[in-house]
């Protein structure tokens, strides 16, 4: 009897030691040392944005300062440029009437006496000469254009507020200008009056592009002739890389007047405040 019971406990020992390992078997699947894995998140794609001067956020504001009114007329002009394929940007000043879609064809003639929607009309349309270039991936150094000086007041007519009011040009020195591609701001520094007829002391529609350092068509010679006529000193400095804007219209309505106004302005710098040197000016 002795010898059974030791059988016995020998059978129940290992039975034990059977069930333990067959449980551990079956709880052991990780449980252990069990780790939770993260899923793999997915990289962002990142596309770059076109740069605008529009600023949305503090990070993105420009360094410029730009009056509240700027900004989107590039916007504007690719939408007029859907009704007339001849836009190639706009162009606006601050009280008055001038807020325009600019147009340019293959010669100065066309939108003299064509309006926007080309029909024909005597007040025709404010454009940029055709030996421009108005981007996207060059600009002429001296963007000119054109509108008339209408009775009604319409197309360039109020530049002349300029010469009327000695107030204006200090309360509305800046004037915007868009290409279909970006907006631009440009500080006026001198307006004058000058004879528009060929062979005049200053074909002033002649200066587009500037060769430093030559005799001809010399930024120098420009400015030189510039100061000579201006109506204004302005404290606007001016330096050889500066991009202009000369706006032209008639002096009068009268058809026999060969005398232009003439407004004449340079880009607003990166990184320049929009009004510096606007102030402080005097009448000649």
């Amino acid at each position: 009897m002795g010898k059974k019971k030791v059988i016995i406990a020998i059978v129940a020992v290992v039975l034990i030691f059977a069930i333990v390992a067959l449980v551990y078997i079956l709880t052991s699947d990780g449980d252990e040392k069990r780790v939770e894995v993260i899923p793999e998140t997915t990289t962002a794609v990142v596309t770059e944005a076109p740069v605008t001067t529009v600023a949305t956020t503090e990070e993105t504001t420009p360094v410029t300062t730009f009056p509240p009114f700027v900004n989107g007329l590039s916007l504007k002009a690719q939408e007029a440029k859907k009704s007339n394929p001849d836009t190639v940007g706009w162009i606006r000043l601050s009280n008055t009437v001038i807020d325009y879609p600019l147009v340019r064809t293959n010669d100065n003639e066309y939108y003299v006496s064509t309006n926007f929607d080309r029909n024909a009309d005597p007040a025709g349309w404010v454009f940029v000469d055709y030996r421009c270039d108005f981007g996207p991936d060059y600009y002429s150094d001296n963007l000119l254009t054109y509108g008339h000086n209408m009775a009604d007041g319409s197309m360039f007519s109020d530049l002349k507020k300029y010469q009327r009011d000695e107030s204006f040009y200090e309360a509305n020195p800046i004037i915007e200008v868009s290409s279909l591609y970006a907006d631009y701001q440009y500080k006026v520094f001198a307006f004058m009056l000058c004879n528009g007829v060929k062979g005049s002391d200053f074909e002033f529609w002649n200066y587009i592009n500037f060769a430093p350092g030559t005799d001809a068509w010399s930024l120098d010679e420009y400015l030189a002739k510039i100061n000579d006529k201006s109506l204004i000193t302005t404290n606007v400095d001016v330096k050889e890389g500066d991009k202009f804007l000369l706006m032209s219209t008639c002096n009068t309505g009268d058809t026999t007047d060969s005398t232009r106004f003439v407004v004449l302005a340079r880009m607003v710098r990166p990184g320049e405040d929009a009004y510096e040197g606007t102030t402080g000016s005097s009448r000649r």
